[in-house]
């Protein structure tokens, strides 16, 4: 140990370290923790300073880390003044003692009087640190190295000027003629595997130290790869700390040579599975074929014994050949032992070709000279055909986007506002707006009106949440002749590191909503005329037919009435109809119990239709694909059936069935039965511009229903009795 201790001061916030010229002490001062560890790990220390105050890491964690690596080196951590908390966490084990610095009238003296101090506390029976520092610097030297001659210099270096052994010398197996040699060179004598002493270390594996009269040797086995042997010129000078000490050594060198073996095997295994993927050749310094794969031999459909010998250009075009050149003077110009790709063409023995990918790699040599290149080929033809393929649909598509008749936006999102990327001929035609003035702009900012704005967020974050599915929305925005109403759909196409991408599609809508909006305004008024004027009707009938003795009047007015009646129940089944086509937008069928909705359906008819049996016969669930629009399906079915019989007291029946296509409910009653013009609504045999007083209508809503929830609608042998059939998907 040197006369004045040596200490590592990591540099504060402050003024220079207090023991930076103290001449008590030998001091190194760095900056951070990178430069402490990268010095500990090198250089023997006995002690570390460090001011708790600094950029960075506080030295209470700084000091913590290197503790955890550096358990055995004392450490001291400063403050300026006092602090309880930092006291708290010395006395934790950061560090080995707390100084506070303003309570010292001379701090630079006291501090280097802690520092000698500490050194000296050290465990006097065990190695001293700067020696196992000296050991743990070698290891970590060793982890770098990979040349097994190299290793053994690093392991002789440690042991004479590390351990202080006045000689050592490794010596290395060689496998093929199981001889032991000085890895250095040098006098050294080689040994025979199982020769004394060396040779007899190694076959044995047992550590052995001779002492003579005038010096000592220790040898030591280092695995299957040598024995390391150390020596002093003095029987006394070995004690067992130094056997310690060597073993020490001799563990991390053990483990470097093995780490060395694997690495130059691995490294083999690399180059195999590198370079022997598919097809692979092998050329010398000419260009001329010294190996190749028989995966080669078969896609080119020549014999080995046409291609070895022969220049590559045999199976190579002369463009990939030239090509392949220039590469493979960049990799040798720049010591690169990587590779390089690229395209080329390959020659069949038949005359004709195919497109290839090469992976060119230089041959291995230890005397930087050019031994020749390693060419791992790929049949890229599917490759190619597919990029052609693509090439061709991304014309169509660019083709499909500038004729299109609507306008198109290509965006892509910048976090959640949708930023141009370019725009169809139609959108400048129909926005008024060129290309060039939109690109790089929100979409928001150019088409959406200020009070729509929350709408068209709304649309952006549908867009992003809803992943690959479109979106679709009628919208209101501002072109070149003002407001317009369009159909929106934003399809999103690809997310890549820039964002989410989509197209936005607008269909011009606005003469088809203007004359909607004029036929619903027609239809409501005059379906509410059509059922306050029959409901009138119908009452002024009654007034009459109480002034009317004569039974022929009575029955005409009841006739009439009947025919009133009629009339306001199609006015009634109109408003159905208008409520299935607005539920068919509003709802999304999914998984429904059936069963759980018919019981209170029926229970509603029986209490409207107090004269009629309705009689349901149904397991406990069934769970079918449909919604609340079912209800007025079978609503209509059962009232039908009620309405339509001659029977003063009618019965209708509801069974469901459930099976693996799905689930059936028979809907049967004891009337007439459905006349064949209204079942010719199902078939498509009668068409709606022939309904009459509006026959039909009820079964039309019905099916109407069955076929938004994907189901169908059939009917029951005529013969046998009056039955409809629904049929739902299975949920």
């Amino acid at each position: 140990m040197s006369s004045r201790p040596v200490v590592l001061s990591i540099r504060g916030s402050g003024e220079e370290p207090l023991l930076s010229n103290h001449s008590d002490v030998a001091v190194t001062v760095v900056d951070d923790h990178a430069d402490a560890a990268d010095h500990l790990a090198t250089d023997p220390v006995d002690c570390v300073v460090c001011a708790n105050e600094r950029d960075g890491l506080s030295g209470l964690e700084l000091l913590g880390r290197l503790r955890s690596a550096y358990p055995h080196i004392p450490s001291i951590l400063l403050t300026d003044e006092p602090s309880d908390e930092v006291a708290a966490a010395v006395a934790d084990g950061t560090a080995s003692e707390y100084l506070p610095l303003a309570i010292w009238r001379d701090p630079a003296s006291r501090l280097a009087e802690r520092v000698t101090l500490l050194s000296q506390e050290q465990d006097p029976t065990r190695p001293d640190e700067r020696t196992l520092s000296g050991l743990l610097a070698t290891a970590r030297q060793l982890l770098t190295i990979h040349s097994p001659d190299e290793i053994a210099d690093v392991v002789i270096d440690a042991a004479v000027g590390t351990l202080d052994f006045e000689w050592t010398t490794v010596w290395l197996v060689d496998d093929h003629d199981e001889r032991l040699t000085p890895a250095t060179g040098g006098d050294d004598p080689a040994y025979e595997v199982g020769e004394p002493p060396v040779g007899r270390v190694f076959e044995t594996g047992q550590p052995t130290v001779q002492r003579r009269d005038e010096d000592a040797a220790l040898y030591f086995p280092l695995g299957d790869h040598g024995v390391l042997a150390v020596g002093t010129g003095s029987v006394t000078d070995i004690e067992e700390s130094d056997v310690q000490l060597a073993e020490i050594l001799t563990a991390n060198a053990s483990a470097a040579f093995e780490r060395a073996a694997r690495e130059e095997t691995l490294e083999l295994y690399r180059t195999v599975v590198d370079n022997v993927r598919e097809m692979v050749y092998v050329l010398d310094e000419t260009a001329r074929i010294v190996l190749v794969s028989r995966q080669i031999v078969e896609a080119t459909g020549y014999d080995r014994d046409e291609l070895v010998g022969e220049h590559v250009s045999k199976f190579i075009d002369e463009g990939g050949f030239r090509r392949g050149g220039e590469l493979v003077a960049e990799l040798f110009a720049a010591g690169d032992d990587g590779s390089r790709t690229y395209r080329t063409t390959g020659l069949r023995a038949d005359g004709t070709d195919v497109p290839i990918e090469i992976e060119l790699s230089l041959l291995p040599s230890d005397d930087g000279e050019f031994r020749g290149t390693i060419g791992a080929v790929r049949d890229i033809s599917d490759l190619v055909e597919t990029e052609e393929r693509l090439a061709h649909e991304r014309d169509r598509f660019r083709s499909l986007f500038e004729h299109l008749p609507d306008p198109v936006v290509d965006a892509r999102f910048e976090g959640d506002e949708p930023i141009v990327d370019t725009v169809n001929p139609a959108f400048e035609r129909v926005f008024g707006h060129e290309t060039g003035a939109v690109v790089g702009q929100s979409v928001n900012d150019v088409l959406v009106p200020a009070d729509d704005e929350d709408t068209g967020r709304e649309l952006d974050r549908r867009t992003l949440a809803e992943g690959d599915d479109p979106v679709s929305a009628e919208v209101r925005r501002e072109t070149a002749d003002g407001d317009r109403y369009f159909l929106f759909r934003g399809i999103p196409y690809r997310t890549d590191d820039r964002g989410t991408h989509a197209f936005g599609i607008y269909t011009d809508i606005s003469d088809q909503r203007d004359r909607e909006r004029h036929l619903q305004v027609l239809h409501r008024v005059l379906r509410h005329n059509l059922r306050t004027d029959m409901g009138v009707v119908i009452g002024y009938l009654d007034q009459l037919d109480d002034r009317l003795d004569d039974p022929d009047d009575h029955a005409l007015i009841e006739r009439v009435t009947g025919r009133a009646e009629d009339v306001a129940r199609l006015a009634d089944k109109v408003h159905q109809l208008e409520q299935v086509i607005q539920r068919d937008t509003d709802l999304t069928p999914g998984p429904t119990d059936v069963v759980a909705r018919l019981e209170p359906l029926a229970d509603g008819l029986r209490d409207r239709y107090p004269g009629a049996t309705i009689d349901v016969e149904a397991p406990e669930t069934a769970m079918a694909h449909a919604d609340e629009r079912l209800d007025l399906a079978v609503e209509n079915l059962v009232e039908n059936g009620i309405q339509h019989t001659h029977a003063p007291e009618p019965t209708v029946g509801v069974r469901v069935e459930t099976d693996a296509d799905g689930v059936d409910i028979h809907v049967t009653d004891d009337g007439p039965g459905i006349p064949a013009h209204e079942r010719a609504f199902l078939t498509g045999d009668r068409d709606v511009s022939q309904v009459e007083h509006g026959d039909g209508l009820g079964l039309w809503v019905v099916n109407w229903v069955v076929r938004s929830l994907g189901g169908e609608v059939t009917f029951g042998d005529p013969d046998v009795g009056t039955e409809v059939v629904v049929h739902l998907r299975p949920a």
